[in-house]
């Protein structure tokens, strides 16, 4: 058993300024698979406020879809953005795999957020899969995320004066 004077309560605790990322992201992992139509993936993206979709493959990240990207094959002429859903067939033939960045970024479920939130600046990404033991994503941290918790720890702050 650890002295009690050898534990560090910083590392045992996390501050509320930067508590572990599970405690900030969203638990709802949204994604889609490499043969989903980016129609699809772009309807996805805007009905959950994305900028970049994963991509899984039996629930491990392979990659993502960036909306620029599907943009930009739209602008080229190579996708018809119709609308996806279950009334009305895809209009492209343009898949997500056809447009796939990699690697996934990937955190720790266990992470603090401020280095979550260095590993994305560093990315130049605003969205990480959140992890559980390196083996399926348990949730996602983005941008969003981010700024309501900070808003949240103003909020606070404010309330403190």
């Amino acid at each position: 058993m650890a002295d009690r004077d050898s534990l560090d309560p910083n590392r045992l605790a996390p501050e509320a300024q930067n508590p572990a990322v599970r405690d900030v992201m969203r638990s709802e992992v949204v994604f889609c698979l490499p043969s989903t139509p980016v129609d699809a993936v772009a309807k996805l993206m805007a009905d959950n406020d994305l900028v970049e979709l994963p991509v899984l493959i039996d629930r491990r990240p392979v990659g993502y879809v960036r909306s620029r990207d599907i943009l930009n094959q739209y602008v080229e002429g190579e996708v018809e953005l119709g609308g996806s859903d279950v009334m009305r067939p895809s209009v492209t033939d343009v898949l997500a795999r056809d447009v796939l960045r990699t690697p996934p970024l990937l955190v720790d479920e266990n992470s603090l957020l401020g280095d979550a939130v260095a590993v994305l600046r560093q990315a130049g990404r605003q969205l990480a899969l959140v992890m559980h033991e390196d083996t399926s994503p348990v949730g996602m941290i983005t941008v969003r995320e981010i700024a309501a918790h900070a808003a949240e720890r103003l909020a606070v702050a404010g309330r403190e004066d």
